[in-house]
C-alpha cells in the first residue's frame, strides 16, 4: 500500500507545481525612487502606471497594491541634465531575485521607448527566472535551504549634506550616544558629531591639485583619541596626511606621507591601519603593511601576504574550521574570492559586488601616444567589514547610469555572508536603495548601520552635487 502512494503523491505534487505556474503570476510594481526629476511624485506614478499596463500579459497579471502579490518590482529612475536611466529588480516573496533590467535613454523623447524596453526584459526575465525557481521534477523532504532573507532595516534619521562625498570614518562614541565622523569628498575633510542632529565642527579645505581618496581612524598612540589618516594625491604622488582632534576642531599632526591608508577590523579583533605605496609604474607597490606610530613619525611593519590580486582596498581576513586566517578580496571583476593562507583559491561568489566610483588619476604614456588624454583612472574598491561573528558585510551597487562608464551607480544593497569553509552562504541582504553607496560603517554593539550616499553628482562650477548619512539598524 505504502509502495502505490508515494508515486500518487509525487504525481500530485508535480501536477499541482505545473498548474500552479501555468495560471499568470501577481505582480506588484511599487514607486520607483526618482532622482533628478523637477516633479519626483508625478514621475514616480507616471513609471508605476506605463509599467502597469506594458508588464501585463498571459503569464503576468499586475496590480499597485502588495497584497497577494507573489513577485515585486521595485527600481529607480535617474535623471541627470537630458541623460536618464531605469533600473528595476523582481524578486519573490521569499527574497529570491528572478530577474534584474536597465535601459537609459539621452533625451525626454526617448523615455516611452526605453520605459517599453524595461518591460520586455522585466517580464522575459521574471519568466525565465520562474521556470528556474519552480523543479521539473519532484523532490522528497531532505535537507532544507532557507533562501536568504531581506533583513528589516529601520531609518533613524537622514542627513542631507553639500557636495558629491566619497569616504566616511567613524570616531569616537560618547556616553550620550553622540558619534564623531569623518567624511571627505574630493577637497575637503568635515569633522561631524551626530546625535539627534549632525552637527559640523570642522571643514578643513585642500587646494585645487590635491584629491582626498579615502579616509580612516585608528588609535595607534592608544590616548583614547582616534587620528584621522586622510589619503592624498597630488598629481602622481602621495601626499597623505593625520589628523586629530583638539576641542572641536580639527589639528594636522603630519603630513606628506607617501602612503595610502585603510583601517580594517576582522572577526572582532582589534582594529588596524594598513598601508601600501605607489611607484612609477604600479598604482599600488610593494606589501600591505601595518602603519606602526613611532613618536612623531610613522613606519610600516607586520607585512601581510595577499594573493596576486590582492591590495589594500580589496581585502579583509576571514578564519577557517582551524583558525588559520584565510584571506577574502573583490577582484578586479567584482567577484568575491576566498584564499588559503598559502594562496590556493579556495571559494567564489556566483555574483558581482562592490562597485565604486572613487578614483584617482595616473599619467599615461600609452593613452598619450594614442592621442588620448594622457591619464588613466585608477578605481577603489568597497570596504569588506568582518563581523565578530566571523560574517562579512559586503556592499554591492548597481544600475550604471551612463553608457560610457562602468563607474557611475545608481542603486546599493548591503549583502551579508558566513563563510562556511567551502562556500559563502547568503544570510540576508538590505532591499536596494535608489543611491549610490559612497562608503559605509557598522557599529555592531548597536546594530547601526551608517552609510554615505551620493543623491546627485557635481555637473558643473554652481552645481556642487549633494550626498546624505543615512543612519538605520538593522533588527
Amino acid at each position: 500500500m505504502k509502495s502505490c502512494v508515494i508515486p500518487a503523491l509525487l504525481l500530485f505534487i508535480t501536477i499541482t507545481a505545473q498548474s500552479a505556474w501555468s495560471a499568470p503570476v501577481a505582480t506588484y510594481v511599487a514607486g520607483f525612487s526618482v532622482s533628478g526629476s523637477e516633479n519626483p511624485e508625478a514621475m514616480k506614478t507616471t513609471i508605476q502606471t506605463l509599467l502597469l499596463t506594458r508588464l501585463a500579459g498571459e503569464k503576468i497579471t499586475t496590480q499597485a497594491k502588495s497584497e497577494g502579490a507573489e513577485i515585486k518590482v521595485t527600481g529607480s529612475y535617474l535623471l541627470s541634465g537630458n541623460v536618464f536611466s531605469l533600473d528595476a529588480v523582481a524578486v519573490n516573496n521569499a527574497g529570491t531575485v528572478l530577474t534584474r533590467a536597465f535601459t537609459q535613454g539621452k533625451n525626454p523623447d526617448e523615455f516611452i521607448p526605453a520605459l517599453g524596453t524595461l518591460a520586455k526584459a522585466l517580464s522575459d526575465g521574471i519568466e525565465k527566472g520562474i521556470a528556474a525557481v519552480v523543479p521539473q521534477t519532484p523532490v522528497l523532504p531532505a535537507n532544507i535551504i532557507k533562501a536568504a532573507r531581506t533583513a528589516p532595516v529601520t531609518e533613524l534619521a537622514i542627513h542631507k549634506l553639500a557636495g558629491t562625498l566619497s569616504g566616511l570614518a567613524v570616531g569616537r562614541t560618547f556616553p550620550g550616544g553622540e558619534r564623531e565622523l569623518f567624511i571627505v569628498g574630493n577637497q575637503t575633510l568635515r569633522y561631524y558629531l551626530q546625535g539627534s542632529e549632525l552637527k559640523l565642527l570642522a571643514n578643513i579645505p585642500y587646494k585645487v591639485f590635491e584629491k582626498v581618496i579615502a579616509v580612516d581612524t585608528a588609535d595607534l598612540d592608544n590616548n583614547g583619541i582616534p587620528e584621522v589618516y586622510v589619503t592624498v594625491m597630488n598629481g602622481d604622488a602621495l601626499v597623505s596626511q593625520v589628523w586629530t582632534v583638539e576641542g572641536a576642531s580639527l589639528k594636522q599632526i603630519a603630513g606628506s606621507l607617501p602612503y595610502f591608508f585603510r583601517a580594517v577590523t576582522s572577526g572582532g579583533g582589534a582594529k588596524k591601519l594598513y598601508a601600501q605605496q605607489i611607484s612609477h609604474r604600479e598604482d599600488f607597490f610593494g606589501d600591505v603593511s601595518e602603519v606602526i606610530k613611532t613618536g612623531e613619525g610613522y613606519q610600516l611593519g607586520h607585512p601581510i601576504k595577499l594573493p596576486k590580486e590582492g591590495y589594500l582596498y580589496n581585502f579583509n581576513l576571514i578564519r577557517g574550521f582551524k583558525g588559520e586566517a584565510n584571506t577574502i578580496i573583490i577582484d578586479r571583476n567584482r567577484y568575491l574570492k576566498v584564499f588559503t593562507p598559502s594562496g590556493e583559491e579556495i571559494g567564489k561568489s556566483s555574483e558581482e559586488y562592490s562597485g565604486s566610483e572613487t578614483h584617482f588619476r595616473r599619467s599615461d604614456l600609452d593613452s598619450m601616444r594614442r592621442g588620448e588624454s594622457g591619464f588613466r583612472n585608477v578605481y577603489l574598491d568597497q570596504r569588506i567589514i568582518v563581523k565578530a561573528n566571523g560574517e562579512l558585510l559586503v556592499p554591492k551597487n548597481s544600475g550604471s547610469w551612463y553608457a560610457l562608464s562602468k563607474h557611475k551607480y545608481a542603486n546599493n544593497s548591503l549583502f551579508c555572508f558566513a563563510w562556511d569553509g567551502a562556500s559563502l552562504e547568503e544570510k540576508w541582504h538590505t532591499s536596494q536603495i535608489g543611491f549610490y553607496l559612497a562608503d559605509f560603517a557598522y557599529d555592531e554593539g548597536s546594530r547601526t548601520l551608517i552609510s554615505l550616499e551620493v543623491v546627485a553628482r557635481e555637473e558643473g562650477i554652481f552645481d556642487k552635487g549633494e550626498s546624505r548619512l543615512v543612519i538605520r539598524t538593522l533588527e
